[in-house]
């Protein structure tokens, strides 16, 4: 990710760099985990995400289709494939399927960047300083 897309890569891992006491996300440079199991979403946008998400589906199913409405995408994903896309921007959803289907989803919450301009207001506070301030 960091080579095809670096202006995101460094946004997201600016902010996964400032947790507290160092502390590294499993996820780096994304700072979230989302486990779906057996889910089949509705057409929705994730307005809190912070520049991308990634999904990786897995399982042994057939459809469950990814499809990104704006663009007229229809991402036919099976396990182990990667899709990164701007969730806040792109209405998105993900069409029925038969078998077993689940999707890890990494990504990150725009008030992040609260937490980077003050550490939502306890900046000055010693015990919510990292070391790399």
């Amino acid at each position: 990710m960091e080579k095809f897309l670096p202006e995101e890569y460094e946004i997201l891992d600016m902010v996964a760099s400032s947790l507290p006491g160092n502390a590294e996300p499993v996820a780096r440079p994304f700072t979230a985990i989302v486990i779906n199991v057996n889910a089949c979403s509705k057409a929705h946008r994730d307005r809190q995400d912070l520049e991308i998400c990634l999904v990786i589906p897995i399982g042994t199913f057939t459809g469950g289709a990814l499809v990104l409405m704006e663009t007229g995408l229809v991402l036919y994903l099976t396990q182990g494939d990667i899709a990164i896309f701007r969730s806040d921007d792109i209405t998105h959803l993900n069409l029925h399927y038969q078998g077993k289907r689940a999707s890890i989803v990494l990504h990150s919450d725009k008030e992040m960047r609260q937490w980077l301009r003050d550490r939502n207001g306890w900046a000055d506070n010693e015990t919510m300083r990292t070391y790399n301030l």
